[in-house]
């Protein structure tokens, strides 16, 4: 063997080692490749084809931060595009590229506080709950003021839905412009009878020992308003009657503010004939009798009622007289006890609208006519459909949505509630004004009691516009 000199020498040994790591880590490579033909069979060609895809790192990618953030584990390692963690040298960020949201400048916040106040009143009520300096920004507090002294906490744009179960001093609430729901937690119902919302959003309570009648704002926590109570509008018959059995109790299907200045309720007692103004503190009622009133709402700070001829309003007169019920406009045709025809006052996107139910002789389904109502020209003008919006009318309530809100809703369309007179066999559900269309409804073979999917959205609503009194089911009792 030749001589080999230590230079040489140095320079084998330092191959060799390299070769050897080489091959241990091929060989180990080759075990995990092994593994994983083994466990995942052709799925090794699959991710080494898609490792071949993987484009070639950069030479100097810069490291994102992902500040509290974990990386989920991948099979094929690492890749570059992916964010790198934190390391203990990464600089940290000034305190100048952060925005501190909750100390910004008072008229930014204050001028925010104000836009939402004028659209909603619960977005005020969450900008207030966000934190201290956010809720030092909002110059109003509701609980400093009366139920009826600042219309802008009256959640208007609410509706409460009536699911079964649940809680008992707890009501879902949902909003007809954007679709949210919330719950709410409402200790103050109490030993009352519930009696839904008014048009702005207050909701109806009768104490049941007292017949105190009451107004709560069921957002904003302020005390709820009282009126006078509802004994003096009843007989004695009526007392003794409704003393003796408890399952009958009075009847309010409609309430709501009748002055847009000032802070007259008009109540609606169905039952017994009687629509009533009142102000908080009067001592009794302003008593109006024996008007038969199919519908009754409040509509632009007035209260409105649908008779058999005409469409009346609550008139609050200035020379101390009491209030009085006065035609606003005539009904286009007398409507028929006989046939049971109905006429339905509705909120349609800020324009009052008159839905006429009538039976056309046969026994086919009921036809449905719309009107605009015109207060100026003090008469109605037919339209062809609602403008795009969808209808749902009970006996003695009614709502009106978008199905931009509610994509499974239909517009032009009317869907009728569970009522028990507005669940016959002429009575199809829903009605396409344009196409002058409808369908029959499903009901348990009896042709009472309808039956319908509890997850869609109509039947909820079609449940909100139900009268209490002409669905027992439905009657709210605390």
């Amino acid at each position: 063997m030749g001589k080999v000199d230590d230079d040489d020498l140095h320079t084998r040994r330092s191959k060799g080692t390299t070769t050897a790591r080489r091959s241990a880590g091929i060989s180990q490579g080759s075990k995990r490749g092994s593994h994983a033909r083994t466990s995942h069979g052709r799925g090794s060609k699959t991710a080494a084809a898609s490792q071949s895809r993987i484009p070639s790192p950069p030479t100097n990618r810069p490291r994102i931060p992902t500040w509290g953030s974990k990386r989920a584990r991948t099979a094929i390692g690492d890749p570059w595009w992916l964010p790198a963690p934190p390391s203990p040298t990464d600089p940290i960020p000034s305190p100048s590229s952060w925005r501190d949201w909750a100390n910004i400048s008072d008229d930014p916040a204050g001028l925010i506080a104000e836009r939402l106040l004028a659209d909603d009143v619960v977005d005020y009520l969450s900008f207030r709950a966000a934190c201290r300096p956010w809720r030092l920004c909002c110059s109003i507090d509701p609980r400093e003021h009366g139920v009826l002294d600042d219309r802008r906490f009256h959640p208007r744009q609410w509706v409460m839905l009536r699911t079964e179960g649940g809680r008992r001093y707890r009501r879902r609430f949902m909003s007809v412009t954007t679709g949210s729901c919330r719950h709410v937690a409402l200790p103050e119902l109490r030993g009352h009878d519930v009696f839904g919302l008014t048009s702005e959003g207050l909701l109806v309570l009768l104490h049941r020992a007292t017949y105190v009648v009451r107004l709560l704002n069921p957002f904003t926590g302020q005390a709820a308003v009282d009126l006078p109570p509802a004994t003096t509008l009843m007989s004695q018959w009526d007392l003794e009657t409704r003393r003796r059995n408890r399952d009958k109790f009075l009847e309010i299907s409609g309430a709501g503010l009748a002055d847009g200045d000032s802070t007259t309720v008009a109540v609606h007692f169905a039952d017994i004939l009687t629509l009533a103004v009142a102000r908080p503190g009067d001592a009794s009622w302003t008593v109006d009798h024996g008007h038969d009133l199919s519908q009754a709402m409040s509509f632009a700070g007035r209260f409105y009622c649908a008779t058999r001829e005409a469409v009346m309003v609550v008139e609050i007169r200035a020379d101390g007289q009491p209030p009085r019920l006065a035609i606003a406009v005539e009904l286009p045709r007398l409507l028929s006890s006989v046939m049971m025809d109905t006429v339905h006052l509705v909120d349609n996107g800020g324009e009052l609208t008159l839905v006429d139910r009538k039976r056309n002789g046969t026994l086919g389904p009921r036809e449905y006519k719309v009107y605009r109502v015109d207060m100026d020209a003090r008469k109605v003008v037919h339209v062809r459909g609602l403008g795009g919006r969808a209808a749902f009318i009970g006996w003695e309530r009614a709502l009106c949505v978008s199905p931009s809100v509610f994509p499974s809703v239909s517009g032009d369309t009317i869907y009728l509630g569970y009522d028990d007179l507005l669940t016959g066999e002429m009575d199809d559900s829903p009605i396409d004004l344009v196409h002058g269309t409808s369908e029959p409804r499903l009901s348990d073979g009896e042709g009472v009691t309808p039956i319908c999917g509890h997850s869609g959205v109509d039947h909820y609503f079609s449940r909100c516009v139900t009268s209490y009194r002409h669905h027992y089911g439905l009657r709210d009792r605390c």
